[in-house]
């Protein structure tokens, strides 16, 4: 019998938010990034943990870890602007 498991990276990008940066102190976008590791098992994605959250600055490439909130709470905001399809 085999088994084929897997753990592998995923990145998913949640928002874009213009802010200033803590390093450069430039207003820039800043992109809100979700990470973590996904389990597979037989090529089928089960779960996704090790989560963090993370922002990252389009001027310096800074990265600066933020809360599960403040991601989320970045992401309505930013599909709130967005115009209907």
């Amino acid at each position: 019998m085999f088994f084929f498991v897997g753990v592998f990276p995923r990145e998913r990008e949640l928002a874009v938010a213009s802010l200033r940066c803590d390093h450069c102190h430039e207003e820039a976008a800043q992109h809100v990034v979700e990470s973590g590791s996904r389990l597979w098992v037989f090529f089928v994605p089960l779960f996704t943990f090790a989560r963090r959250y993370v922002m990252v600055c389009a001027n310096c490439g800074w990265t600066t870890e933020v809360s599960r909130e403040f991601a989320t709470r970045l992401e309505r905001a930013a599909t709130q602007e967005r115009p209907p399809r």
